[in-house]
């Protein structure tokens, strides 16, 4: 016997993450690049590659290798960290600027799309509830 609840929970989550993930967007990276982007754009602390790794939930290495193809296209740049001199801090440069801007731009369509279908409230409340998710999600990740 099925788990019912679970699996209309698995289908439909599973689906939600394909069709944005499936989305077309018209920019130079890759959505886990721009994922980093956005979240050294929007963290006001010094960005060091282990917490781009902790923020992505991906391993050092994978994330050792985004980061070089995003620095050798000019998006970010890195400088010694002041606190330990064996790593190094990132931040985004003028084309990280840019390319975030024009991502914003057309990541809105499809944000204006759910806020119309869903209503300002309904749309609040969806964001709400992916916030505390995302939360139980990263706590249980560093359980393990």
């Amino acid at each position: 016997m099925t788990n019912e609840p679970v699996c209309r929970a698995v289908s439909e989550i599973s689906f939600f993450c394909r069709l944005n993930l499936n989305q077309k967007l018209d920019l130079p990276v890759r959505k886990s690049e721009l994922g980093t982007l956005f979240y050294l754009h929007d963290t006001q602390e010094e960005i060091t590659p282990v917490a781009v790794s902790e923020f992505l939930g991906i391993s050092r290495p994978c994330t050792t290798a985004l980061l070089k193809r995003l620095e050798s296209r000019g998006y970010i740049s890195r400088k010694p960290s002041p606190v330990d001199g064996r790593s190094y801090t990132l931040s985004l440069t003028p084309c990280g600027v840019q390319l975030v801007i024009a991502a914003q731009k057309e990541c809105s369509r499809t944000i204006a799309l759910l806020q119309k279908e869903l209503g300002p409230e309904r749309f609040r409340l969806l964001l709400e509830l992916i916030e505390e998710s995302n939360a139980a999600l990263r706590k249980n990740l560093r359980l393990r």
